[in-house]
């Protein structure tokens, strides 16, 4: 399973929306590989799990693909069923 450890984001990067580009790895510790927002959304829609994993603190939360109300395809964490903001606190790249 693929866990997102650094994301890139566009100005002013204050929602998931704003995620451009994830790196992630196979295993938490493992070489990174760089992704689009619709690369990874696609491959969610597909059925692959990928999960976030903060190196800091070692948190992890899944990530599922999600689609604005203008229509934005992009990928966020969830828990309890709330959208949550996971992916912003991971480092930036």
């Amino acid at each position: 399973m693929p866990f997102i450890r650094s994301v890139r984001v566009a100005h002013p990067g204050a929602t998931n929306e704003h995620v451009v580009e994830v790196r992630y790895s196979t295993t938490t510790t493992g070489p990174l590989r760089a992704g689009t927002r619709e690369a990874v959304h696609a491959a969610i829609r597909r059925g692959e799990r990928f999960r976030t994993f903060d190196e800091r603190t070692h948190n992890q939360a899944d990530v599922v693909a999600r689609v604005s109300s203008r229509g934005t395809r992009y990928i966020a964490t969830v828990a309890n069923g709330r959208e949550t903001d996971n992916l912003l606190h991971l480092p930036r790249h």
